[in-house]
């Protein structure tokens, strides 16, 4: 099939080079443009970018897609399908109307729910224990298309958000792949996605990540797992920020004196790392990155910062 990709991020990638390998014909990448980066703030090219040119495909990069200029450039490319994952620009109508087939969108939960730009970590942040993947052929509406294929797939109980969407991105490149094939054969019905089903999955902002200890333990813990590595979870330890990466829970603590208030240190597992009170129990800080520094075990943090039993987090 004669087709246009259209993604920016590492989780689009694994598509791309799907749809390469099965030897579809990729008339042109439209990847976002080239932003400043890190501490140094230098120009970086989007992975996805990066992927086009390792395979020699023709880039293209505008501001917005709703330029005269670049609705021709895409028509110009007369394409069978136009590919969208996780892009990060709408699609004009004047641009959803030229491919034979439509364009097909790949979103990482079992739509209608968690529609919008961070179903991952909601999910996470919800305490599912399955999501899945979701192929729709795009309308005007944000993930509001009909479903061509769906795929359930159960989440563990030890994943963050960065190892969910590494997994769904390699199970959705073979959604896509045998997406491509039904919208070809044409011969499929799509099904209507339920209106009264719909939940909305917002961006999240980095103070999202600012933990609140007084929540329950699970509550907690899908709080990290749901905001790392992005935006990231936090909190406060002596005036400075506390990355959070990593906790253990299920952890047998006899709690001596019961004044302790959430977000206090509670006793320190010299081979684990702080323990932190929550409302209804303890987690380990197992893996963390104090401010300005590299991430270490929780081990190495008692030993470099010497957190004491009464010392708060906030």
């Amino acid at each position: 099939m004669r087709i246009v990709f259209m993604g920016t991020p590492g989780f689009a990638v694994p598509t791309l080079e799907a749809i390469n390998q099965k030897g579809h014909d990729i008339l042109a990448v439209f990847t976002q443009p080239d932003r400043p980066s890190g501490r140094g703030r230098s120009i970086a090219f989007s992975p996805v970018k990066q992927k086009a040119m390792e395979l020699g495909i023709s880039i293209q990069q505008p501001d917005t897609l709703k330029q005269n200029q670049t609705i021709q450039a895409v028509s110009n490319l007369e394409p069978e399908i136009v590919v969208v994952v996780a892009y990060g620009l709408k699609l004009p109508n004047d641009i959803l109307d030229i491919p034979k087939y439509g364009a097909v969108n790949l979103h990482p939960s079992l739509l209608p729910k968690y529609r919008g730009a961070a179903p991952i970590n909601h999910a996470l942040l919800n305490g599912e224990k399955t999501t899945g993947i979701t192929s729709v052929l795009m309308n005007s509406r944000m993930d509001a298309g009909d479903i061509i294929l769906q795929e359930e797939v159960p989440i563990t109980d030890e994943e963050n958000a960065g190892e969910l969407e590494g997994r769904l991105a390699k199970l959705g490149a073979d959604l896509i792949i045998r997406s491509l094939d039904v919208l070809k054969a044409g011969d499929s019905e799509f099904k209507k996605q339920d209106e009264s089903m719909v939940t909305l999955a917002s961006k999240l902002s980095s103070q999202d990540g600012h933990i609140t200890w007084s929540r329950s333990t699970d509550e907690v813990q899908n709080q990290i797992r749901g905001l790392t590595p992005k935006p990231g979870a936090f909190a406060m330890f002596k005036g400075k920020r506390l990355e959070i990466l990593n906790i253990l829970m299920n952890y047998e603590l006899q709690i001596k004196n019961h004044e302790y208030l959430p977000g206090q240190v509670v006793a320190v597992d010299k081979d684990k790392g702080p323990v932190i009170k929550t409302l209804d129990g303890v987690v380990i800080l197992t893996e963390v990155k104090p401010q300005g520094k590299k991430a270490m075990g929780g081990d190495e943090f008692l030993r470099g910062y010497k957190p004491a039993v009464g010392d708060k987090l906030l």
